[in-house]
């Protein structure tokens, strides 16, 4: 005997656990085999595909021993999530510790693909007549929004989207039947946790509620979405810095007082975000939505309208203030929102018959849309490769600092060289130097690299040149460039050149070079400037 779901869908429980297991069996399997690809091409050694990962365990060693930032005793804000870092502080000072990012990303792409199948069910495509659609949204539908490739990263955007995703079920039950409360709580609050790019739509799914006249869930909601903010930007003051992290603020520098007003920056921005496929995608699906709503009857008088509007109103939130790309991470909830709201939308357009063009074709439209403004399959088999180049980039710079120079050092792309390393780094790109950031930002004079390792008193540094033009310190001594010899990889540059801060450290660290050199990993080679080698 089988039960319905609702009175409204039909469907029935013999889907309840088959959408759901479809998708979160479908992510796994490709993040399986992306990480195997990772194992063949390092000759068996994990690591990431970006080395921001390693600025939050680097954080998250601070925090373990009773500080905040990435050096001992020195605070700084080179994150921008309140929570990650604090769940990966288990382990600290451990080769185990290198994988708790793996392991974070896999439970929160278990979670988003759980949450994804479940809305699937609940929005009607496990019933009669809908299964053939409903399995190829289920298997498909998280790949053409870039679930596994993401979680591949390493960072907090699979446990933010879980959350959103959470917001939104939570939302479309609220709606339904008026259950979902505590779902929207923990999407709200889990939300803004993991990334402040969840203010938007937590917040706009309080406004929602309080307009439908719930004023005690929409206060409630809105208490949790701002709750992370508020304690986040709270520690950071009482510790003596500025209220938002230096992340975020170099993301969101505006410039020069000649440059244009808030309101054209913004407009720009939004065209900019337009202008990419993602950014494409992204706009495509909220147009879907938003033209579900004002031109199919069953959307438009029903009370499904709020869903719409916090999603619309979110998504265009991102696209005028927010990112999108870098491994496609950034816009990484708002695609999920918008691509589940769109699905979730069609059976209640569609009605309770069979799925008609309608339904085929949007759900038809998503994974083709998907798989074309990310280049799937081609994107999923660039990402191995990229793997590979922060291990033998920045993982060889990191050996470098740590196990044959150990002394401190300067860089300007954070990460690996700071994680598990006692020596000071001084990051002078600014994430985690605050008076870095300040000087970059403002009226870098000539050789302004040089002033600031001279004051911390650092004999080496390890830059990409082309980051600083003129700003490259007037008495440092180059010795050399280290190029990575394979294309591939999401690199600041494929050649980072180390310098002697001063022509007395120039000694010491040719000599290390040297000693570094013998053991260089296949794919990378050091090239010694004119009569520096030993």
């Amino acid at each position: 005997m089988t039960m319905a779901l609702s009175r409204e869908d039909g469907s029935t429980s013999a889907g309840r656990a088959t959408l759901p297991a479809l998708s979160v069996a479908s992510v796994l399997i490709v993040f399986a085999v992306l990480q195997a690809f990772v194992l063949r091409l390092t000759g068996g050694a994990f690591d990431y595909p970006l080395d921001d990962p390693y600025i939050h365990l680097a954080i998250a060693e601070t925090i373990a021993g009773g500080g905040y930032g990435v050096n001992a005793g020195e605070l700084s804000s080179p994150g921008s999530s309140p929570l990650f870092p604090l769940l990966l502080v288990p382990f600290s000072g451990t080769e185990l510790h290198r994988y708790l990012p793996l392991f974070w990303n896999a439970v929160g792409l278990a979670l988003s693909a759980l949450l994804w199948g479940r809305l699937l069910f609940e929005a009607g495509f496990a019933r009669p007549g809908w299964r053939a659609l409903g399995l190829a949204a289920a298997i498909l539908g998280p790949l053409a929004v870039m679930m596994p490739m993401v979680a591949f990263v390493g960072m907090e955007h699979a446990l933010h989207a879980a959350a959103t995703l959470a917001l939104l079920l939570g939302l479309f039950r609220f709606l339904r039947d008026g259950s979902g409360g505590a779902l929207i709580l923990a999407g709200a609050f889990f939300g803004t946790a993991f990334r402040l790019e969840g203010l938007a739509p937590g917040l706009l799914a309080a406004a929602a509620l309080l307009v439908i006249g719930n004023r005690k869930l929409g206060i409630a909601t809105a208490a949790a979405a701002l709750l992370p903010v508020a304690v986040f930007t709270g520690v950071l003051v009482a510790l003596g810095m500025d209220p938002l992290p230096s992340s975020v603020q170099t993301k969101l520098a505006v410039g020069s007082a000649e440059g244009p007003g808030v309101l054209q920056e913004r407009l720009a921005i939004f065209a900019i975000n337009l202008m990419g496929p993602a950014g494409l995608f992204v706009g495509a699906l909220t147009l879907g939505s938003f033209l579900l709503w004002r031109l199919n009857d069953r959307v438009k008088s029903s009370r499904w309208t709020p869903l719409v509007l916090v999603t619309v109103l979110a998504a265009l939130a991102h696209l005028a203030f927010g990112q999108m790309g870098w491994l496609n991470r950034y816009e990484h909830y708002i695609l999920v929102l918008t691509a589940a709201t769109f699905l979730v939308l069609l059976p209640i357009a569609t009605g309770s018959r069979g799925p008609g063009p309608l339904a085929i074709g949007g759900v038809a439209a998503l994974i083709l849309g998907g798989a074309l403004a990310y280049r799937l399959p081609m994107h999923a088999f660039e990402l191995p490769p990229a793997a590979r180049a922060i291990h033998t980039q920045q993982g060889q710079m990191a050996r470098f600092a740590k196990d044959v120079l150990d002394t401190d050092v300067a860089v300007n792309d954070l990460g690996y060289v700071a994680w598990q390393n006692d020596n000071y780094v001084l990051d002078l790109w600014g994430l985690a130097s605050a008076e870095a950031r300040r000087i970059r930002l403002s009226d870098p004079g000539p050789g302004w690299t040089g002033d600031l390792t001279a004051k911390h008193d650092v004999p080496v540094a390890m830059v990409y040149d082309h980051w600083f033009e003129d700003g490259i310190g007037e008495d440092w001594v180059k010795l050399g460039d280290f190029h990575l010899t394979i294309e591939g990889g999401f690199l600041g540059g494929y050649a980072v050149a180390f310098y002697a801060t001063a022509p007395a450290h120039v000694a010491m660290t040719a000599d290390a070079i040297a000693e570094w050199e013998k053991s260089l990993l296949p794919h990378s080679r050091f090239v010694w400037a004119e009569g520096m080698e030993p």
